[in-house]
């Protein structure tokens, strides 16, 4: 664009000076001829990629999914479906496991109630033995009873002494078996839901739905298709959400804050300017990331980069010229301090450029 500026400015002097010679070309007009080239160009250096950075590389992004047609979709539309019998069944299996569950809780309960029942017995059974060991040993002193049968029932008391603790212990443990909970149900209840949750979860999600407005592209199924966990299978773009990327020059770029106005004209939009603002600035590049390695890097290796990122959203949308991601374009930023005249001049560049773009397009 410089370029031609320069080329139409000495060929109108042409014109004024030699061919039609409406002017002399004395020395005061050669002063005012090269001067006004001069503050031209040093405005172009100085000023105007100062406050008005410009980039030649601006083009849209969005996010996209890798998950047919370029047919819009809405949100929530089923996009494909799995299988479901799989994880039919796998439900099917788990709420039979949760009835069991329930039944051998119950089974729980009754097992407390025998072992505490059997416990009682056994501390009746060992009452009696107590007292009849009492009354033996008493006869014993008096030899009205035989050794023998004084440590017979020794024997006995010994063996119902143990069973108690044994029936005690029973209980206890069918006691702690019974209470084992996490949250309000029963551990083995408990984990048969968490199962049944996750089978029914999968089942729901057997649809595959779209994230968000968009369109599929790269569609890379067909029915019957076996396909393996987190392969890519499509590729969905979000419609809803989408950025300007310019890539500008670090020298220009210091003054530009999130908010500052902007224009965006595309190359497939001939003299089409649609007004934007920054939402923010990618303040870093990859020259700036090391690799670990066990070698120091070497000179050419080093080197820092010379273009950040800025990112963008218009302000305006016409229905008529829809943003396609991908598109590239030019962006030219108005930073908070840019004097008017020089929003001006850079206005003037970017949509002489953007009509320019019909010579690329003459049908």
């Amino acid at each position: 664009m410089e370029l031609l500026i320069t080329i139409a400015y000495f060929f109108l002097v042409r014109l004024i000076f030699f061919d039609f010679k409406l002017l002399k070309f004395n020395l005061f007009w050669k002063f005012v001829v090269f001067g006004l080239w001069v503050a031209a160009v040093l405005t172009e250096i100085l000023s105007l990629g100062q406050y008005t950075p410009y980039s030649k590389e601006a083009f849209v992004q969005s996010y996209v999914v890798q998950i047919t047609s370029n047919t819009p979709i809405k949100k929530g539309d089923p996009l494909f479906q799995m299988d479901p019998e799989p994880w039919q069944n796998r439900v099917n299996e788990y709420e039979a496991h949760l009835a069991s569950a329930g039944t051998s809780v119950q089974k729980l309960g009754q097992q407390i109630v025998e072992a505490r029942a059997g416990a009682a017995r056994t501390k009746a059974t060992l009452k009696g033995s107590l007292a009849k060991y009492d009354m033996l040993s008493k006869a014993a002193v008096k030899n009205a009873v035989s050794k023998m049968r004084l440590e017979q029932i020794e024997q006995r008391v010994a063996a119902l002494k143990a069973q108690l603790q044994g029936n005690k212990a029973a209980v206890r443990e069918a006691q702690l078996a019974f209470d084992s909970e996490v949250g309000d149900e029963h551990t083995e209840i408990a984990e048969v839901l968490a199962k049944l949750a996750t089978a029914k979860y999968n089942l729901k999600n057997t649809i595959i739905r779209a994230p968000s407005d968009g369109y599929v592209s790269n569609l890379q199924l067909y029915p019957g298709v076996f396909t393996r966990l987190k392969k890519p299978v499509m590729t969905f773009i979000n419609s809803e959400q989408y950025w300007i990327a310019a890539k500008m020059d670090q020298r220009g770029i210091q003054r530009v804050r999130p908010g500052d106005n902007a224009e965006i004209a595309f190359d497939m939009y001939p003299g089409k300017v649609f007004p934007a603002k920054v939402v923010s600035v990618i303040w870093a590049n990859g020259n700036a990331q090391g690799v670990p390695s066990g070698e120091i890097p070497k000179e050419e290796a080093v080197s820092g980069g010379g273009d950040f990122i800025v990112r963008l959203h218009m302000t305006e949308e016409h229905p008529d010229y829809p943003v396609r991601f991908g598109a590239s374009g030019l962006v030219a930023i108005f930073t908070h301090d840019t004097p008017e005249f020089l929003v001006f001049l850079r206005q003037i560049e970017i949509h002489s450029e953007s009509y320019l773009k019909y010579l690329f397009n003459p049908f």
